[in-house]
Protein backbone atom coordinates (compact mmCIF):
# COMPACT_ATOMS: atom_id res chain seq x y z
CA UNK A 1 0.00 0.00 0.00
CA UNK A 2 2.74 2.16 1.04
CA UNK A 3 4.88 1.05 -2.20
CA UNK A 4 1.57 2.28 -4.51
CA UNK A 5 0.84 4.91 -2.55
CA UNK A 6 4.50 6.64 -3.34
CA UNK A 7 4.11 5.40 -6.76
CA UNK A 8 0.76 7.50 -7.27
CA UNK A 9 2.03 9.77 -5.88
CA UNK A 10 5.29 10.50 -7.82
CA UNK A 11 3.54 10.27 -10.91
CA UNK A 12 1.06 13.03 -10.00
CA UNK A 13 4.22 15.01 -9.14
CA UNK A 14 5.64 14.48 -12.21
CA UNK A 15 1.68 15.47 -14.53
CA UNK A 16 1.97 18.40 -12.16
CA UNK A 17 5.62 19.25 -13.31
CA UNK A 18 4.76 18.54 -17.36
CA UNK A 19 1.48 20.41 -16.92
CA UNK A 20 3.66 23.52 -15.23
CA UNK A 21 6.64 23.28 -17.64
CA UNK A 22 3.55 23.35 -20.62
CA UNK A 23 2.17 26.04 -19.46
CA UNK A 24 5.11 27.84 -18.97
CA UNK A 25 5.80 27.12 -22.91
CA UNK A 26 2.39 28.39 -23.81
CA UNK A 27 2.52 31.35 -21.59
CA UNK A 28 5.75 32.53 -23.01
CA UNK A 29 4.65 31.17 -26.42
CA UNK A 30 1.51 33.42 -26.08
CA UNK A 31 3.66 36.41 -25.53
CA UNK A 32 6.45 35.83 -28.07
CA UNK A 33 3.40 36.07 -30.41
CA UNK A 34 1.49 39.24 -29.01
CA UNK A 35 3.77 42.33 -28.85
CA UNK A 36 2.57 45.53 -27.50
CA UNK A 37 1.11 47.63 -29.43
CA UNK A 38 0.92 50.72 -26.84
CA UNK A 39 2.37 53.82 -28.27
CA UNK A 40 6.59 54.34 -27.88
CA UNK A 41 8.73 56.61 -28.83
CA UNK A 42 9.12 60.28 -28.88
CA UNK A 43 4.96 60.92 -29.77
CA UNK A 44 4.60 60.14 -25.81
CA UNK A 45 7.40 62.79 -24.29
CA UNK A 46 5.82 64.73 -21.79
CA UNK A 47 5.93 68.27 -23.10
CA UNK A 48 4.29 71.10 -24.46
CA UNK A 49 1.19 71.01 -22.20
CA UNK A 50 0.81 66.92 -23.37
CA UNK A 51 1.50 64.34 -21.13
CA UNK A 52 1.39 62.16 -23.78
CA UNK A 53 -0.19 61.56 -27.16
CA UNK A 54 -3.89 60.71 -26.61
CA UNK A 55 -5.64 61.95 -30.06
CA UNK A 56 -8.71 62.40 -29.06
CA UNK A 57 -9.26 60.54 -25.95
CA UNK A 58 -12.68 59.02 -25.03
CA UNK A 59 -14.68 61.44 -27.49
CA UNK A 60 -17.78 59.49 -28.84
CA UNK A 61 -16.91 57.86 -32.01
CA UNK A 62 -18.30 59.56 -35.64
CA UNK A 63 -18.08 57.03 -38.31
CA UNK A 64 -17.55 58.57 -41.83
CA UNK A 65 -18.06 56.10 -45.45
CA UNK A 66 -17.42 58.98 -47.74
CA UNK A 67 -14.82 61.70 -48.62
CA UNK A 68 -16.89 65.05 -47.13
CA UNK A 69 -17.87 63.09 -44.19
CA UNK A 70 -14.33 62.24 -43.81
CA UNK A 71 -13.42 66.26 -44.44
CA UNK A 72 -16.08 66.96 -42.28
CA UNK A 73 -15.15 65.15 -39.83
CA UNK A 74 -11.64 65.83 -39.66
CA UNK A 75 -11.84 69.89 -39.96
CA UNK A 76 -14.57 70.27 -37.96
CA UNK A 77 -16.73 72.03 -40.85
CA UNK A 78 -19.64 71.89 -38.61
CA UNK A 79 -17.95 74.30 -35.92
CA UNK A 80 -18.01 77.71 -36.50
CA UNK A 81 -15.68 79.14 -33.85
CA UNK A 82 -12.32 78.61 -34.81
CA UNK A 83 -10.68 78.22 -31.46
CA UNK A 84 -13.28 75.92 -30.68
CA UNK A 85 -13.16 74.08 -33.27
CA UNK A 86 -9.14 73.53 -33.47
CA UNK A 87 -9.88 72.19 -29.61
CA UNK A 88 -12.53 69.77 -30.25
CA UNK A 89 -11.61 66.30 -29.83
CA UNK A 90 -12.78 64.08 -32.56
CA UNK A 91 -12.76 60.54 -32.62
CA UNK A 92 -13.24 59.47 -36.29
CA UNK A 93 -13.76 55.69 -37.51
CA UNK A 94 -14.00 55.01 -41.62
CA UNK A 95 -16.04 52.62 -42.28
CA UNK A 96 -15.78 51.74 -46.12
CA UNK A 97 -12.83 52.56 -48.41
CA UNK A 98 -12.79 55.95 -49.24
CA UNK A 99 -11.61 58.13 -52.82
CA UNK A 100 -10.66 61.22 -51.84
CA UNK A 101 -10.53 62.57 -55.20
CA UNK A 102 -14.33 63.27 -54.70
CA UNK A 103 -12.70 66.17 -53.07
CA UNK A 104 -10.88 67.30 -55.85
CA UNK A 105 -9.09 70.16 -53.83
CA UNK A 106 -4.91 68.97 -54.80
CA UNK A 107 -3.58 69.52 -58.53
CA UNK A 108 -4.45 67.11 -60.58
CA UNK A 109 -2.10 65.19 -62.62
CA UNK A 110 -2.23 63.35 -66.35
CA UNK A 111 -3.73 60.07 -65.23
CA UNK A 112 -5.77 60.74 -62.31
CA UNK A 113 -8.05 63.69 -62.42
CA UNK A 114 -9.41 64.30 -59.49
CA UNK A 115 -7.25 64.25 -56.63
CA UNK A 116 -7.83 65.63 -52.67
CA UNK A 117 -6.52 66.54 -49.45
CA UNK A 118 -7.92 66.49 -46.19
CA UNK A 119 -6.28 68.78 -43.24
CA UNK A 120 -6.26 66.90 -39.76
CA UNK A 121 -6.93 68.99 -36.88
CA UNK A 122 -5.81 68.79 -33.15
CA UNK A 123 -6.62 66.24 -30.41
CA UNK A 124 -7.90 63.49 -33.60
CA UNK A 125 -8.16 59.71 -33.42
CA UNK A 126 -8.56 58.33 -36.92
CA UNK A 127 -8.87 54.17 -37.11
CA UNK A 128 -10.27 51.75 -39.07
CA UNK A 129 -11.15 48.85 -37.53
CA UNK A 130 -11.18 45.09 -38.22
CA UNK A 131 -9.12 44.62 -41.43
CA UNK A 132 -9.00 48.35 -42.10
CA UNK A 133 -9.85 50.85 -44.86
CA UNK A 134 -8.60 52.29 -47.89
CA UNK A 135 -7.80 55.93 -48.86
CA UNK A 136 -7.10 56.99 -52.45
CA UNK A 137 -5.91 59.70 -54.68
CA UNK A 138 -5.47 61.89 -51.71
CA UNK A 139 -3.52 62.94 -49.15
CA UNK A 140 -3.71 63.33 -45.27
CA UNK A 141 -2.22 66.28 -44.01
CA UNK A 142 -1.61 67.14 -40.40
CA UNK A 143 -1.43 71.01 -40.67
CA UNK A 144 0.00 72.92 -37.63
CA UNK A 145 -1.99 70.27 -35.49
CA UNK A 146 -1.12 68.43 -32.65
CA UNK A 147 -2.18 65.41 -30.18
CA UNK A 148 -3.09 63.30 -33.48
CA UNK A 149 -3.24 59.34 -33.99
CA UNK A 150 -3.84 57.56 -37.15
CA UNK A 151 -4.17 53.95 -37.17
CA UNK A 152 -4.99 50.56 -39.28
CA UNK A 153 -5.71 52.62 -43.11
CA UNK A 154 -4.30 51.57 -46.50
CA UNK A 155 -2.97 54.59 -49.09
CA UNK A 156 -3.59 53.38 -52.18
CA UNK A 157 -3.23 55.07 -56.43
CA UNK A 158 -1.58 58.20 -55.28
CA UNK A 159 0.75 57.69 -58.54
CA UNK A 160 1.24 58.05 -62.49
CA UNK A 161 3.96 57.19 -64.92
CA UNK A 162 6.40 60.45 -65.15
CA UNK A 163 7.61 60.45 -68.47
CA UNK A 164 10.61 62.62 -67.57
CA UNK A 165 11.54 60.43 -64.83
CA UNK A 166 12.23 62.50 -62.45
CA UNK A 167 8.89 62.81 -60.34
CA UNK A 168 9.00 66.46 -59.08
CA UNK A 169 6.27 67.84 -60.74
CA UNK A 170 3.17 67.17 -58.30
CA UNK A 171 3.95 66.95 -54.82
CA UNK A 172 1.57 63.92 -53.79
CA UNK A 173 1.98 62.37 -50.60
CA UNK A 174 0.00 60.10 -48.45
CA UNK A 175 0.67 61.57 -45.68
CA UNK A 176 2.12 64.94 -44.28
CA UNK A 177 3.36 66.46 -40.96
CA UNK A 178 3.82 69.73 -41.09
CA UNK A 179 3.17 73.66 -40.39
CA UNK A 180 0.89 76.22 -40.16
CA UNK A 181 2.54 79.36 -40.32
CA UNK A 182 4.48 79.14 -37.08
CA UNK A 183 2.33 76.80 -35.78
CA UNK A 184 4.28 73.18 -35.27
CA UNK A 185 2.69 70.10 -35.13
CA UNK A 186 3.50 67.59 -32.43
CA UNK A 187 2.71 64.77 -31.04
CA UNK A 188 1.51 62.55 -33.86
CA UNK A 189 1.69 59.07 -33.91
CA UNK A 190 1.33 56.96 -37.20
CA UNK A 191 0.47 53.23 -36.63
CA UNK A 192 -0.17 50.21 -38.30
CA UNK A 193 -0.75 52.11 -41.55
CA UNK A 194 0.18 50.29 -45.23
CA UNK A 195 1.64 52.37 -48.07
CA UNK A 196 2.28 51.59 -51.46
CA UNK A 197 3.34 53.12 -54.32
CA UNK A 198 3.02 56.52 -54.76
CA UNK A 199 4.44 59.53 -56.64
CA UNK A 200 6.14 61.33 -54.28
CA UNK A 201 6.53 60.61 -50.18
CA UNK A 202 4.61 58.22 -48.48
CA UNK A 203 5.20 59.71 -45.12
CA UNK A 204 6.64 63.37 -45.02
CA UNK A 205 7.58 65.00 -41.69
CA UNK A 206 9.10 68.58 -42.14
CA UNK A 207 8.40 72.22 -41.32
CA UNK A 208 9.09 72.41 -37.12
CA UNK A 209 6.92 69.38 -36.86
CA UNK A 210 8.26 67.37 -33.69
CA UNK A 211 7.14 64.18 -31.59
CA UNK A 212 6.43 61.58 -33.98
CA UNK A 213 6.26 57.88 -33.86
CA UNK A 214 5.83 56.01 -36.93
CA UNK A 215 5.32 52.15 -35.93
CA UNK A 216 3.96 49.14 -36.95
CA UNK A 217 3.29 50.48 -40.67
CA UNK A 218 4.09 48.55 -43.98
CA UNK A 219 5.73 50.99 -47.01
CA UNK A 220 6.35 49.06 -50.55
CA UNK A 221 6.71 49.36 -53.95
CA UNK A 222 4.09 46.98 -56.03
CA UNK A 223 4.02 45.60 -59.54
CA UNK A 224 4.99 48.54 -60.93
CA UNK A 225 7.92 48.38 -59.28
CA UNK A 226 10.09 50.01 -56.15
CA UNK A 227 8.85 52.91 -54.35
CA UNK A 228 11.08 55.53 -55.14
CA UNK A 229 11.20 57.95 -51.92
CA UNK A 230 9.75 56.76 -48.70
CA UNK A 231 10.06 59.39 -46.08
CA UNK A 232 11.86 62.62 -45.86
CA UNK A 233 12.31 64.23 -42.76
CA UNK A 234 13.45 67.66 -42.95
CA UNK A 235 11.82 69.14 -45.89
CA UNK A 236 14.94 71.12 -47.15
CA UNK A 237 18.66 71.75 -46.50
CA UNK A 238 18.25 75.41 -46.76
CA UNK A 239 19.35 77.33 -44.28
CA UNK A 240 15.78 78.63 -43.67
CA UNK A 241 14.75 75.20 -43.45
CA UNK A 242 18.04 75.02 -40.69
CA UNK A 243 16.35 77.62 -39.09
CA UNK A 244 12.97 76.25 -38.35
CA UNK A 245 14.18 72.22 -38.14
CA UNK A 246 17.22 72.37 -35.91
CA UNK A 247 16.34 71.03 -32.60
CA UNK A 248 12.97 69.55 -34.03
CA UNK A 249 11.92 66.79 -36.11
CA UNK A 250 12.40 64.24 -33.09
CA UNK A 251 11.36 60.77 -35.14
CA UNK A 252 10.81 57.18 -34.04
CA UNK A 253 10.61 55.16 -36.24
CA UNK A 254 10.39 51.28 -35.04
CA UNK A 255 8.73 47.82 -36.00
CA UNK A 256 7.73 49.02 -39.84
CA UNK A 257 8.60 47.00 -42.51
CA UNK A 258 10.31 48.48 -46.03
CA UNK A 259 10.62 46.43 -49.11
CA UNK A 260 10.48 46.90 -52.72
CA UNK A 261 11.62 50.34 -51.84
CA UNK A 262 14.81 52.86 -53.85
CA UNK A 263 15.23 55.18 -50.99
CA UNK A 264 14.36 57.15 -48.03
CA UNK A 265 13.80 54.91 -44.78
CA UNK A 266 14.18 57.51 -44.23
CA UNK A 267 16.56 60.07 -45.49
CA UNK A 268 17.13 62.99 -42.47
CA UNK A 269 17.34 66.25 -42.03
CA UNK A 270 18.52 68.65 -38.87
CA UNK A 271 16.43 66.25 -36.05
CA UNK A 272 17.07 63.21 -34.00
CA UNK A 273 15.91 59.59 -35.50
CA UNK A 274 15.33 56.56 -33.11
CA UNK A 275 15.55 53.90 -35.67
CA UNK A 276 14.93 50.48 -34.29
CA UNK A 277 13.48 47.01 -34.60
CA UNK A 278 12.83 47.78 -38.54
CA UNK A 279 13.10 45.48 -41.00
CA UNK A 280 14.32 47.07 -44.59
CA UNK A 281 13.86 44.26 -47.48
CA UNK A 282 15.75 45.76 -50.78
CA UNK A 283 16.67 49.03 -51.36
CA UNK A 284 19.08 51.03 -53.37
CA UNK A 285 19.49 53.78 -50.41
CA UNK A 286 18.12 52.74 -47.16
CA UNK A 287 18.78 54.90 -43.69
CA UNK A 288 20.44 58.63 -44.31
CA UNK A 289 21.33 60.69 -41.95
CA UNK A 290 22.38 63.99 -43.72
CA UNK A 291 22.90 68.08 -42.50
CA UNK A 292 23.49 67.07 -38.85
CA UNK A 293 20.87 65.21 -38.05
CA UNK A 294 21.81 62.42 -35.45
CA UNK A 295 20.23 58.78 -36.14
CA UNK A 296 20.67 55.82 -34.08
CA UNK A 297 19.59 52.89 -35.97
CA UNK A 298 19.32 49.76 -32.95
CA UNK A 299 18.27 46.48 -33.48
CA UNK A 300 17.26 46.82 -37.17
CA UNK A 301 17.69 44.51 -40.00
CA UNK A 302 18.68 45.26 -42.94
CA UNK A 303 18.58 43.16 -46.56
CA UNK A 304 19.28 43.22 -49.89
CA UNK A 305 20.67 47.19 -49.80
CA UNK A 306 23.20 48.59 -51.84
CA UNK A 307 23.56 51.18 -48.88
CA UNK A 308 22.33 49.97 -45.79
CA UNK A 309 23.03 53.16 -44.06
CA UNK A 310 24.86 56.52 -44.50
CA UNK A 311 26.08 59.56 -42.83
CA UNK A 312 26.82 61.57 -46.17
CA UNK A 313 24.92 61.39 -49.80
CA UNK A 314 24.51 63.59 -52.81
CA UNK A 315 24.57 67.42 -52.57
CA UNK A 316 24.10 66.87 -48.48
CA UNK A 317 28.02 65.07 -47.84
CA UNK A 318 30.09 65.06 -45.41
CA UNK A 319 33.05 66.44 -47.47
CA UNK A 320 30.98 69.63 -47.69
CA UNK A 321 30.26 70.04 -44.31
CA UNK A 322 26.85 68.98 -44.50
CA UNK A 323 27.16 65.05 -43.15
CA UNK A 324 25.01 63.89 -40.22
CA UNK A 325 25.40 61.71 -37.20
CA UNK A 326 24.77 57.83 -37.31
CA UNK A 327 25.17 55.31 -34.15
CA UNK A 328 24.77 51.59 -35.75
CA UNK A 329 23.84 49.31 -32.57
CA UNK A 330 23.11 45.37 -32.52
CA UNK A 331 22.01 45.45 -36.33
CA UNK A 332 22.50 43.40 -39.37
CA UNK A 333 22.90 44.18 -42.90
CA UNK A 334 22.88 40.58 -44.85
CA UNK A 335 22.81 39.54 -48.47
CA UNK A 336 23.94 43.39 -49.51
CA UNK A 337 23.18 44.21 -52.93
CA UNK A 338 26.65 44.12 -55.19
CA UNK A 339 26.94 48.13 -56.28
CA UNK A 340 28.16 49.29 -59.19
CA UNK A 341 31.77 50.74 -59.97
CA UNK A 342 31.18 54.47 -58.09
CA UNK A 343 31.28 57.63 -60.47
CA UNK A 344 31.99 60.04 -58.05
CA UNK A 345 34.27 60.70 -54.47
CA UNK A 346 31.01 60.71 -52.46
CA UNK A 347 29.79 57.72 -54.19
CA UNK A 348 33.01 55.97 -52.96
CA UNK A 349 32.89 57.25 -49.99
CA UNK A 350 29.14 56.19 -49.12
CA UNK A 351 30.20 52.22 -50.27
CA UNK A 352 33.39 53.01 -48.03
CA UNK A 353 31.30 53.65 -45.08
CA UNK A 354 27.85 51.67 -45.61
CA UNK A 355 26.80 50.34 -42.78
CA UNK A 356 29.52 51.95 -40.37
CA UNK A 357 28.76 54.65 -38.18
CA UNK A 358 30.36 58.05 -38.26
CA UNK A 359 31.07 57.07 -34.15
CA UNK A 360 31.25 54.56 -31.87
CA UNK A 361 27.85 53.90 -29.82
CA UNK A 362 29.20 55.31 -26.79
CA UNK A 363 30.26 58.72 -28.27
CA UNK A 364 27.01 59.12 -29.54
CA UNK A 365 24.95 62.13 -28.66
CA UNK A 366 21.10 63.13 -30.06
CA UNK A 367 21.02 67.06 -31.05
CA UNK A 368 19.80 69.01 -28.17
CA UNK A 369 15.99 69.86 -28.45
CA UNK A 370 14.85 73.46 -29.06
CA UNK A 371 11.43 73.39 -26.92
CA UNK A 372 11.90 71.63 -24.58
CA UNK A 373 14.57 69.79 -21.76
CA UNK A 374 16.01 66.42 -22.52
CA UNK A 375 18.23 65.36 -19.60
CA UNK A 376 20.35 63.06 -21.02
CA UNK A 377 21.18 63.15 -24.76
CA UNK A 378 23.29 59.58 -24.84
CA UNK A 379 20.13 58.01 -24.76
CA UNK A 380 15.99 58.44 -26.03
CA UNK A 381 14.28 60.20 -23.46
CA UNK A 382 11.27 57.74 -22.99
CA UNK A 383 11.32 53.70 -22.09
CA UNK A 384 11.44 51.04 -24.66
CA UNK A 385 11.98 47.26 -25.25
CA UNK A 386 13.82 46.25 -28.43
CA UNK A 387 13.49 43.00 -29.63
CA UNK A 388 16.40 40.64 -30.51
CA UNK A 389 17.43 41.67 -34.14
CA UNK A 390 17.38 38.14 -35.20
CA UNK A 391 14.12 38.12 -34.04
CA UNK A 392 13.01 41.37 -36.56
CA UNK A 393 12.12 39.85 -39.28
CA UNK A 394 9.43 37.29 -38.25
CA UNK A 395 7.86 39.99 -35.84
CA UNK A 396 7.91 42.83 -38.64
CA UNK A 397 6.43 40.86 -41.46
CA UNK A 398 4.15 39.05 -39.03
CA UNK A 399 2.50 42.46 -37.51
CA UNK A 400 3.25 45.07 -39.39
CA UNK A 401 0.91 46.68 -41.48
CA UNK A 402 -3.59 46.62 -41.04
CA UNK A 403 -5.28 44.12 -39.84
CA UNK A 404 -3.23 43.24 -37.07
CA UNK A 405 -4.84 45.03 -34.35
CA UNK A 406 -7.66 43.66 -32.08
CA UNK A 407 -10.98 45.69 -32.18
CA UNK A 408 -10.49 46.51 -28.50
CA UNK A 409 -7.00 48.47 -29.25
CA UNK A 410 -8.80 50.89 -31.39
CA UNK A 411 -8.97 53.40 -30.84
CA UNK A 412 -6.56 53.63 -28.50
CA UNK A 413 -6.56 56.40 -25.17
CA UNK A 414 -3.39 56.55 -24.09
CA UNK A 415 -3.46 57.13 -19.59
Amino acid sequence: MTVNFIKGYMRLKLLRETALVSFALFTAQAAQSQPSFELVGFASVSTHGLKTTTGGGNAQVISVRTARELQAALERTDIENKAERENTPRVVQIDADIDLGEIANETPGTEIKAVGRVFVRSHTTLYASGAGATLRHGTLEVHGAHNVIIRNLKFRELWEEDPTGKYDRLGWDYLRVTNSGKVFSHHVWIDHCDFEKVYDGMVEIGHGSDLVTVSWCRFAGDDRGPQDKVSLIGHSSSSSAAAVDRGRLNVTLHHNLYENISERAPRARFGNIHFFNNLVDGARTATMSLMGAATMVENSFYKACTIATTFSHASDSASKGKGGALAIVDSRNVEPRPAPKPDSEGEAFELEHNFKGSTEPEGFRFNAPADWQWPELRKVPYVYHADPVDEVPRIVRQYAGVGKLADTDLPNVAP
